[in-house]
């Protein structure tokens, strides 16, 4: 270095210097984070109607953004999310187009079985629900219901930036959850309530999303699906209810998250529902799922060497570290119990 620079850096007052340090970290990360969101848009556009060579050119500038905005670090685990959900949501649009008979009864029986005669969606709406009416209850299953579009991915991030180990878990048994339910829907295409019920096979069930949405905001429902990958036959198991539940077991280390990520996944539960979107024993079924799942890729990553934090379903519910402390994945003194 010359004279002249150093000279020139020392003449800098320490004031401004901290500055200038502090904006440099705000203008990278403003600048991470817009990269990440045009790659989020990128990921978007590939499932409008786009050549497959376009839709190839898009998908390796949306990695090339995500590259740029987190780095080398997980970078082949975040390689393997995005593949595998731009995938899985190709691959869901097409599942029930293979010529398997939609099924309708099973569920049905499986209901009544298990609530004493009731159908939980029939029994909520009779009570609770309005035709196309925006109430507080419908205000908030909604949103709890449309926002299993972002906050998985939200949940992704958060582990990515403080729990490195758990992150890589939660994105193998995030895949696996997926993959199960896109298996399920091909072999077993079975109809949710709102279409059972405008077929006749039992009382009248109203699909409340779209219902109240499309008066306030036309389009949007279809739109939303398109994206995600619309299959109208894909409710057992419910996904919608899965991958809340594979967010709950990723979360239950943590000492207050643990609560809010079962209450997330209990609300998601319920909403589907009550929205007509899903029979009660299609979100059990997630839960058996997301279950098996998280405890599968736990298993196998420590076969492999990796470090598996301990989850909800392992270690009898026992509490963690908080967000921000050092993992406790690989010590050798036993955890600490919940506060």
């Amino acid at each position: 270095m010359s004279s002249e620079t150093t000279a020139y850096r020392l003449a800098i007052p320490p004031a401004l210097a901290k500055h200038l340090i502090a904006l440099r970290v705000v203008l990278t990360f403003l600048f991470r984070l817009a990269c990440a969101a045009f790659a989020v848009w990128l990921l978007f556009v590939t499932r409008t109607e786009t050549t497959i060579q376009v839709r190839i050119a898009l998908y390796i500038m949306a990695l090339a953004c995500v590259y740029i905005a987190l780095g080398a670090t997980s970078f082949r685990v975040w390689v393997l999310y995005l593949t595998g959900f731009a995938l899985f949501a190709q691959l869901r649009g097409f599942a029930d187009e293979i010529g398997t008979p939609t099924q309708f009864d099973y569920a049905i029986s499986m209901e009544k079985a298990l609530f004493l005669g009731e159908i939980p969606s029939i029994w909520l709406q009779d009570r609770f629900y309005s035709f196309a009416r925006l109430g507080p209850l419908e205000f908030y299953t909604m949103v709890v219901y449309l926002s299993y579009f972002f906050i998985p991915h939200i949940a992704a991030f958060a582990l990515w930036k403080w729990d490195r180990p758990h992150f890589k878990r939660y994105v193998f048994a995030f895949m696996v959850t997926l993959y199960v339910g896109l298996l399920t829907s091909a072999v077993l295409p079975t109809a949710p309530p709102w279409m059972a019920g405008q077929l006749g096979h039992i009382p009248h069930v109203y699909q409340v999303v779209p219902d109240v949405a499309g008066d306030v905001t036309p389009g949007t429902y279809e739109n939303v699906y398109e994206i995600a990958g619309d299959n109208p036959v894909a409710a057992m198991p419910s996904l919608h209810s899965a991958v809340p539940f594979v967010m709950a077991f990723a979360l239950w280390k943590y000492n207050w998250l643990r609560w809010l990520g079962v209450g997330y996944a209990v609300s998601m539960l319920f909403s589907v529902v009550y929205l007509g979107e899903h029979y009660a024993v299609d979100g059990l079924a997630g839960l058996g799922v997301a279950a098996a799942a998280w405890v599968g890729v736990g298993a196998y990553m420590a076969r492999r060497g990796a470090p598996a934090p301990k989850s909800a379903t392992e270690d009898g519910f026992v509490a963690g570290a908080a967000p921000g402390e050092p993992p406790q994945t690989g010590e050798s003194t036993p955890p600490v119990t919940g506060r």
